[in-house]
Order: C-alpha cells, then sequence, then structure tokens
C-alpha cells in the first residue's frame, strides 16, 4: 500500500513539474511557476513561496499575497517558456515595437521630404 501511494505521489510530482511554466528575466535570473495571464505592460504568474526569493524587486508592480501572484512590468521580462517552448515573449515584442518606430522615423525624415520635393516641383513645373 505504501508503494502504490508512493508511486502515485512520485508520478503525480513529475507531472507538476512537466507543466510548469519558467519565466526568465532580463538578468538571467529564473523562477518556476505558472503563467496566469499576459498582455502589452503585465504578467501575472503564480509561484511558490520559495521562488519569491528569487524576484528581482524592481519587476514587482504588486503582489496577490493570498494566491502567491505576482504582476510584473513586461519591461523587465525576457521570457516565459512551457516545456522549453516560448509561450510569451515580451523582450522580443520591444523588439519588434522598437523596431517598427525606428521603421516610421525613417519613413518620416527621408521618404516624405522626397515627396515634398516632388510635389514642389511638379507645382512649379506647371506655373512656368
Amino acid at each position: 500500500m505504501k508503494r502504490k501511494l508512493l508511486s502515485i505521489l512520485l508520478i503525480l510530482t513529475q507531472f507538476s513539474i512537466l507543466s510548469a511554466d519558467t519565466l526568465t528575466f532580463n538578468n538571467g535570473v529564473t523562477i518556476e511557476g505558472k503563467l496566469v495571464k499576459y498582455d502589452e505592460d503585465r504578467l501575472i504568474f503564480k509561484v511558490d513561496e520559495e521562488s519569491m526569493n528569487d524576484i528581482p524587486n524592481e519587476a514587482v508592480i504588486f503582489i496577490i499575497s493570498d494566491e502567491n501572484q505576482v504582476v510584473f512590468n513586461n519591461s523587465f521580462v525576457k521570457n516565459v517558456t512551457e516545456n522549453n517552448i516560448i509561450v510569451a515573449n515580451p523582450a522580443e515584442e520591444r523588439r519588434d515595437k522598437s523596431m517598427k518606430r525606428l521603421n516610421t522615423l525613417v519613413f518620416v525624415i527621408c521618404v516624405v521630404p522626397i515627396i515634398v520635393l516632388i510635389i514642389a516641383l511638379t507645382t512649379m513645373e506647371s506655373v512656368f
């Protein structure tokens, strides 16, 4: 009976490890837990008591203590993986957003003046 109970307990432990998510911060620190919610600005992660000590304070917006959930500012989070598959990637999204801003800036600085110049030259030709 004890062996069966021990076997079942070991199987359940393995299952819980397999279903755990890993949150990696920009500074390389990782914690185990479960991704609860993820949006553009925030990430809610359920953690155990041990992992609470490893969390960088500057990354925390607030803690829902009765549920062991921590709300993180996404600017400090690199990614969240489940079974080595990325399920949330704030760092990549920040990079993509920066590239979009850069592309817009390049367009405004380079292309818009050329369009204005073409319009001005066309208008000048029609005057003469």
